[in-house]
């Protein structure tokens, strides 16, 4: 009998309490889908906006609907990425969903490009960011998160940079482009 896999994205489960994203998927569509960084046993870090230790950070709030364009072309990714490190495949479920800290990352830039664009600019932003290496991804999202991180910055800095970026065009997937080395 195969196993199922577990809800969530690369935790080991031999860890105790790393760094990671908590997805919470509501049972209910009315409810926003909440992604939160926790900083786990690293943390806390230092908020200079609220002049405080934070243990964790809400990074992004998305409707149900627009959860759903994405959930399935996240899953892939990050399954397609785990299955190569020997990693077991996850899965979303209703609930509390731990993702490791770097494809969390990468979660939030999608999330970010799609939270206020329009819906019909969805695919473009997955084609976009899907033709993205995962350390282009990063550095966007270290961008983002130093002065735009929050739920509430949608409309500043990086993140509407990223949102006009990966939605008003696409780019080929990884898999076709070029780097200078191939042409070496």
């Amino acid at each position: 009998m195969a196993s199922r896999p577990k809800a969530g994205f690369g935790i080991p489960e031999n860890e105790i309490d790393p760094q990671h994203f908590i997805v919470d998927i509501s049972a209910s569509a009315r409810e926003l889908i909440t992604v939160t960084e926790d900083y786990g046993i690293s943390g806390p870090k230092f908020d200079s906006d609220e002049n405080v230790h934070v243990d964790q950070v809400i990074r992004c709030r998305i409707d149900a609907r627009r959860w759903r364009q994405v959930a399935t072309p996240l899953r892939n990714a990050f399954n397609e990425r785990l299955k190569s490190r020997k990693f077991k495949p996850g899965r979303w479920e209703a609930g509390r969903n731990r993702v490791h800290r770097l494809l969390g990352r990468e979660m939030c830039v999608l999330l970010w490009a799609i939270e206020r664009c329009d819906e019909d600019k969805i695919p473009a932003a997955i084609n976009a960011w899907t033709g993205l290496r995962p350390e282009e991804r990063w550095w966007l999202y270290a961008m983002a998160a130093h002065n735009s991180g929050k739920a509430a910055d949608y409309d500043r800095g990086w993140r509407k940079a990223i949102q006009y970026g990966l939605t008003e065009g696409s780019t080929l997937p990884d898999s076709s482009r070029s780097t200078l080395l191939d042409r070496l």
